[in-house]
C-alpha cells in the first residue's frame, strides 16, 4: 500500500508541470475564442474580410480550447489529466505523502497562505463541480468532430457557455496544482479573463492604412 501511494506521489509531482502547461494554453486559447466572440458580437460596421478572419480566428482557437480540455479532464489512468490527478490525490495517505515530500523539497508552508491542505482541498471542491454529462459530450464532440473524421455521424455537442465553464473549472485546478507542486510555469486563474480583453481589444483597433 505505502509503495503506491509513494508511486501516486511521484506520478502527482512528476506530471504536474507538463499538465499545468497544457491547461495554460487550453485557457489562453478559451480566453482568445471567448474575446473573439464578443468583437464578432459588436462588429456590425467591420469589412466582410475582418468578419471572416475573425470567425475564422474564434474557431480555431474555440476547437484547440475543446480539444485540450477533452485531454485535461481524459479519464484514462494511464494517461495525464486532472482525472488521473484527483483518483490519487482524493486518497489520505496519497495527500499525506504529498505533503510530507513538499515539505522536504520546499520547506513548511504554514507562512503564507493558502495552506498545503487548503489547496487540496480547493483542488478537490473545484473538481467536484465538474458537470460529468457535459463532460460526457465534450469527448463525444472531440471523437467525432474534432479529432476523426468517422462514418458515424456526430450526434452530441456541447454549448459555448458549457465549455467556457468547464475551462473556468480547469484554470482553477490548474492554479491549484501550480502552486501546490511548485511548477515552474507561471499561471494564474485570472489569465481567461486576461486573454479575453486581449483578443477584444486587439480586434476593436482599426487596421493600419
Amino acid at each position: 500500500m505505502q509503495d503506491t501511494a509513494n508511486d501516486d506521489v511521484e506520478f502527482i509531482l512528476g506530471h504536474a508541470e507538463r499538465l499545468v502547461k497544457v491547461a495554460t494554453m487550453c485557457v489562453i486559447s478559451f480566453g482568445l475564442a471567448d474575446g473573439l466572440n464578443e468583437a464578432l458580437k459588436v462588429a456590425s460596421d467591420k469589412t466582410d474580410d475582418w468578419q471572416q478572419a475573425a470567425a475564422g480566428f474564434q474557431d480555431g482557437t474555440l476547437m484547440m480550447a475543446a480539444l485540450r480540455a477533452a485531454l485535461l479532464l481524459d479519464r484514462d489512468d494511464t494517461k495525464v489529466s486532472f482525472q488521473t490527478i484527483h483518483s490519487r490525490l482524493k486518497s489520505k495517505t496519497v495527500q499525506s505523502g504529498l505533503k510530507e515530500l513538499l515539505e522536504k523539497k520546499h520547506g513548511l508552508n504554514d507562512v503564507f497562505p493558502p495552506s498545503r491542505d487548503e489547496l487540496i482541498a480547493s483542488f478537490l471542491e473545484a473538481y467536484s463541480e465538474i458537470d460529468w454529462k457535459v463532460h460526457g459530450r465534450l469527448t463525444h464532440f472531440r471523437n467525432l468532430g474534432i479529432a476523426h473524421l468517422t462514418i458515424e455521424k456526430m450526434s452530441k455537442s456541447i454549448t459555448f457557455d458549457e465549455l467556457r465553464r468547464l475551462v473556468s473549472i480547469i484554470s482553477r485546478l490548474t492554479a491549484v496544482v501550480q502552486q501546490l507542486c511548485h511548477t515552474p510555469t507561471a499561471f494564474r486563474e485570472w489569465m481567461l479573463e486576461d486573454y479575453l480583453e486581449i483578443a477584444r481589444k486587439a480586434m476593436a483597433k482599426n487596421p493600419p492604412t
